[in-house]
């Protein structure tokens, strides 16, 4: 039993070696390499114009004019209703209610057309439009400046 032994593991050895020793071909099938062409993509680029300073006006106009309803007069006769009105007072506009004044008042005028200067005396600058101001009995037109 001892040949058989010798035997076998002498077989088992040998196949083990010839599994080493065997030579096995692969052959590696590569792709051919294609090379494509590079891609430009042509960009117009437009230089932007150089930044130009400009002065912003702001122009300070009156809210819109709410409504009010007119109550009846003091006296029969000798008094003028005064419609409201926005008033130009310590750097703002300034409702002033509608009211009953003694005298004749004639009615407030509409506004009149009046340029805005382009050119602000200084940075920062605000336009205040011209406006209607009572004066006494009479309106008198308030031109537009610069704050």
């Amino acid at each position: 039993m001892n040949t058989l032994w010798k035997v076998a593991s002498l077989s088992l050895v040998a196949t083990t070696v010839a599994g080493c020793f065997s030579e096995t071909r692969r052959e590696i099938v590569r792709e051919p390499v294609v090379q494509q062409q590079p891609v430009i993509e042509r960009q117009v680029v437009i230089q932007p114009a150089p930044a130009v300073e400009r002065e912003r006006v702001v122009v300070l106009q009156p809210p819109a004019v709410p409504t009010e309803q007119i109550p009846p007069p003091p006296a029969a006769a000798g008094y003028s209703w005064v419609p409201g009105h926005y008033e130009w007072r310590d750097s703002r506009w300034v409702w002033r209610a509608g009211y009953w004044t003694s005298g004749n008042i004639r009615p407030l005028p509409s506004a009149l057309s009046e340029p805005v200067p382009s050119n602000p005396p200084y940075a920062g600058a605000r336009w205040v439009p011209g406006h209607w101001s009572l004066s006494g009995n009479d309106w008198v037109w308030m031109k537009g400046r610069w704050l």
